[in-house]
């Protein structure tokens, strides 16, 4: 692992940047979180970052000796596992059925190419971390906030979609969880990786107006809920956070004005209940799946007994439960058990808040949660090793 000491001013964070362009597995990396929003193919499509990512993945694996230090193999072993049930459970479903397509609403093969995918992002996150440490967590954090203020400036040209922007994505709610990741990562690294509380604020205010945007009453309401997180952190963050958001709500500014729209759509809103809206009665109708699960795919087989027809359950852990059933729902906690634990009240909440929005958006697929989780696990790393050097000076007094 590099060694590496968080720059302080201008002359080091420069340095930093040069050595980081001089390397081309940082170069890809860095392109890979800033193009992260950016949409140009069809959702469920690889985009230009994914693309991007295997190809940072194969430089790193090339060069890999196949050895995780312990506490970063554990979560990726409890995901491996997670993931071989969900490859197992879908291959089953399509000989009981007989069907081998690529339509979700007609087979099962699509579904686990999204859980491999999303394993080799959360590898190659603990790969570069095992190479580059605190480093990769610095760069990240940053290229986060650059990626938030880019995708700021975009909505001011980019037209809004019967009255919710999209941006540079394919849909407004992918929009709005973009902002609440970007938002959690900001979090994540407040202290470790010492942002400033002019990086905060920005970076709250950015995540905030593009949730707007978005109308994502989910985002939103997730977004508030971490900001809870401020009451523990420094009073000057929140005092000047109360003040910059008392200014862009109560002056003519395009944050208020995406305050507006977004307050009307949500008291607008006539959809369907929660239940029947996010297709948890697809749960409570077909309670025989709730042990093994009933693959994910072929969604016809519930057109006529769910209120969302052939449609996916638009939850997380919804899907979780029905698709996987408990045996798949308990293996995917066993995961979440083993990023987190260990890591602090301040990440259970940020990822608490991330997994609530999950109840009622499918959110499993986009790249930037195992980001964050990737995030997680590495942060405790460094908690560990600090603690070590800690006691080892200790005993040498």
């Amino acid at each position: 692992m590099v060694r590496f000491r968080i720059p302080v001013d201008l002359r080091g964070t420069l340095a930093q940047i040069r050595r980081i362009l001089q390397d081309p597995r940082l170069m890809l990396w860095s392109l890979v979180v800033v193009l992260m929003p950016f949409y140009v193919f069809d959702s469920g499509l690889p985009q230009p970052a994914d693309l991007l990512g295997l190809m940072l993945l194969f430089i790193l694996i090339r060069r890999w000796n196949g050895k995780l230090r312990p506490s970063l193999a554990r979560p990726l072993k409890s995901l491996i596992v997670f993931m071989l049930y969900v490859i197992g459970v879908n291959i089953a479903w399509s000989f009981l059925l007989l069907t081998f397509t690529l339509d979700a609403k007609e087979g099962f093969l699509v579904a686990p190419s999204f859980y491999i995918f999303n394993g080799l992002t959360f590898l190659a996150f603990l790969l570069m971390f095992q190479r580059y440490g605190e480093l990769l967590l610095w760069l990240t954090a940053r290229l986060v906030l650059i990626s938030l203020l880019l995708q700021v400036a975009l909505a001011f040209v980019v037209p809004r979609v019967v009255g919710r922007s999209i941006v540079m994505f394919n849909n407004p709610n992918q929009l709005g969880y973009y902002a609440l990741l970007s938002a959690s990562i900001v979090l994540l690294g407040q202290r470790r990786l010492r942002l400033s509380t002019i990086q905060i604020v920005v970076g709250l205010a950015a995540s905030s107006y593009l949730a707007l945007l978005s109308a994502s009453k989910a985002a939103l309401a997730s977004i508030a809920g971490l900001g809870t997180l401020l009451l523990i952190s420094k009073l000057r963050t929140i005092v000047l956070m109360s003040l910059v958001f008392v200014v862009l709500l109560f002056t003519d500014n395009p944050f208020s004005k995406a305050m507006e729209r977004a307050q009307m759509r949500i008291e607008n809103d006539k959809s369907m209940q929660f239940v029947d809206e996010r297709g948890y009665d697809r749960i409570l109708t077909h309670p025989e799946y709730c042990v093994l699960g009933a693959g994910e795919g072929a969604y016809n087989r519930f057109r006529e007994t769910s209120m969302i027809g052939s449609h996916e359950l638009h939850s997380s852990m919804g899907t979780l439960f029905f698709c996987y059933g408990i045996v798949g729902t308990i293996l995917f906690c066993i995961f979440l058990w083993r990023t987190t634990s260990g890591s602090g009240l301040r990440a259970w909440i940020i990822v608490a808040g991330v997994f609530a929005y999950g109840m009622t958006h499918q959110g499993l697929r986009f790249r930037l949660v195992w980001v964050l989780l990737g995030m997680v696990v590495a942060l405790r790393e460094l908690a560990i090793q600090d603690r070590l050097l800690r006691e080892a000076g200790k005993a040498a007094q």
